[in-house]
C-alpha cells in the first residue's frame, strides 16, 4: 500500500525532521529472510556449533541431576525464572517485538551452549600459559581478568554477527541488534550461572543442596547480574549495530567504532574479573557488595546510554514507517504516532489512562500500543496487506472498546 501524499500533512511537523534520519527502506515490502536458512553457512556453522554445546553441557547436567539431585533440578527451576525476569522486562520495554522467537531462541541457544563451550579451552590455556610466562600465584589472581574478556566476549560476538549473515534484512535498527546481544549475553550468563550452583553443590562442604543454589543467586544473580554478560555483550553489539546500520558512514569509521565498542567491553569484563580495588573494601558481606557495585555501575551506566541512542533511532525509523505505511488515523492518531518510538512515554500513557478509568482501561490501552507496533514492523517488513489485517481489525476492535469504557466512565 502507498498513501497519497495527502496522507503526510497527518504527520505533525515538528517530526518530519527525525523521519529524514530513518528513509523509507526501498526493499521493505519485498519480506524478510528467515531464521530457516540451510542454503547459507552461516546457518550451519551456528546450528552446529550449538548442537555442539549442547552436548557438551548434557553431561554437567546429568551428573549434577545424579550426584545432587535438588540442586540441579531447583537450580534449573530457579536460573528459568531468572531469563524469565529479563525477559519480562524486555517484553515490557516491548523489546521482543523487534525480531520473532526463532532469532530469540537461537541467540539464547548460541550464548548459553556454543560460547560457553568454545570458552571453556582458550579459557583454560590462557590461564596456563600465565602460570608458566609469570607465576602461578599470576595466574590465580589476574588469569580470569586476561582469559575471559578476550575469548567470551569474542565468542559471542561471533553468535551475533551469525545471526545477522543468517537472516540479514531481519536487522534494520541498531535496537534490533543490540536486543539480540543481549539475550546472546543472557544466555551465557544464566547457563554459566547454573553450572557455577552445581558445581558448588557438588564440592560444598555440608549435606545441603538448597543453600548453594541460595548463594549463586544472590551473588552472581542479584549482585551482579545487571552488569555481567548482558550488559557486556550488549555494548560490544553497539559497535556491530552502528557497522550494520549506518550504511552512509564511511567503512573504515564503522569497523573503528565496531572495534572501539568491543574494546570498551573487553575493558569493563576485564576490570570486573580483576583483583582490582578488592583491598579497598573489607570482607564482609557489605564489603563485598560494595565493591560489586562499585566495578558493576560504570559498566550499567554505559550499557544504559546506548539502549537510550538505539531506542531514540528505532523512534526514528517507526516514525518514518509508520507514516508511509500507515497514514490512517483509526489505527494510528497523532498523538500515538508521537509516542511510538518511545516505550517510557508509553508505559506513562498506560499508568495515566489506569489511574483515570482503571486497570481495564489500561490493559486495553496496552493492547492497542502492542498491536499498533506490530502492525508498524509488519509493514514495514512486507508492506500492508494479508499479513497485516488481523492487527488492523484488533486495532479497531480494542478502540472500539477503549473508547466505549472510557466514554462510560466520564458519564458516571
Amino acid at each position: 500500500m502507498t498513501p497519497d501524499s495527502s496522507s503526510a500533512s497527518a504527520v505533525p511537523v515538528s517530526e518530519l525532521a527525525s523521519m529524514a534520519l530513518a528513509p523509507v527502506d526501498a526493499d521493505a515490502q519485498h519480506g524478510a529472510d528467515s531464521f530457516y536458512q540451510p542454503r547459507r553457512a552461516a546457518f550451519w556453522l551456528l546450528a552446529v556449533l550449538i548442537f555442539n554445546g549442547l552436548i557438551y553441557m548434557a553431561p554437567l547436567f546429568f551428573n549434577g541431576l545424579r550426584v545432587v539431585p535438588v540442586t540441579a533440578l531447583l537450580g534449573l527451576l530457579v536460573w528459568a525464572l531468572y531469563t524469565w525476569a529479563f525477559l519480562w522486562v524486555f517484553r515490557t520495554f516491548e523489546l521482543l517485538e523487534q525480531r520473532p522467537p526463532a532469532a530469540f531462541a537461537l541467540a539464547f541457544a548460541w550464548g548459553g551452549l556454543a560460547a560457553a563451550h568454545l570458552a571453556v579451552l582458550p579459557n583454560i590455556a590462557i590461564q596456563s600459559l600465565a602460570a608458566k610466562l609469570v607465576s602461578p600465584e599470576f595466574a590465580a589472581a589476574w588469569g580470569p581478568a586476561l582469559a575471559g574478556p578476550i575469548t567470551e566476549e569474542l565468542l559471542k560476538l561471533v553468535g551475533v554477527v551469525l545471526l545477522i549473515l543468517v537472516a540479514r534484512n531481519q536487522f534494520r535498527t541498531e535496537l534490533s541488534i543490540l536486543v539480540v546481544g543481549a539475550v546472546v549475553g543472557l544466555g551465557f550468563q544464566v547457563v554459566e550461572n547454573f553450572s557455577y550452583t552445581v558445581r558448588a553443590a557438588i564440592n560444598f562442604p555440608l549435606e545441603d543442596q538448597v543453600t548453594p543454589v541460595l548463594l549463586n543467586l544472590v551473588t552472581r544473580g542479584l549482585l551482579s547480574g545487571l552488569w555481567s554478560h548482558a550488559a557486556y555483550t550488549t555494548i560490544a553489539s553497539y559497535g556491530v549495530a552502528y557497522a550494520v546500520v549506518r550504511t552512509a558512514r564511511p567503512a573504515a569509521e564503522r569497523v573503528g567504532i565496531a572495534v572501539l565498542f568491543f574494546a570498551l567491553a573487553w575493558a569493563m569484563h576485564f576490570v570486573w574479573n580483576s583483583p582490582w580495588l578488592e583491598d579497598s573494601f573489607t570482607d564482609s558481606n557489605l564489603g563485598l557488595a560494595l565493591l560489586l557495585v562499585v566495578k558493576g555501575a560504570p559498566v550499567l551506566v554505559a550499557a544504559g546510554v546506548l539502549w537510550r541512542s538505539a531506542m531514540r533511532e528505532q523512534g526514528s525509523y517507526l516514525h518514518a514507517m509508520a507514516s508511509y505505511f500507515v497514514p490512517e488515523r483509526d489505527l494510528l492518531r497523532d498523538d500515538e504516532w508521537m509516542r511510538l518510538g518511545s516505550p517510557l512515554e508509553r508505559m506513562r500513557v498506560r499508568r495515566e489512562m489506569g489511574r483515570q478509568f482503571g486497570p481495564q482501561a489500561r490493559r486495553l490501552k496496552h493492547r492497542l500500543q502492542r498491536d499498533q507496533l506490530r502492525l508498524v514492523l509488519l509493514a514495514a517488513t512486507y508492506g500492508r496487506g494479508a499479513q497485516t489485517r488481523r492487527h488492523e481489525a484488533a486495532i479497531r476492535r480494542t478502540r472500539a472498546r477503549l473508547d466505549a469504557l472510557t466514554a462510560q466512565a466520564k458519564l458516571s
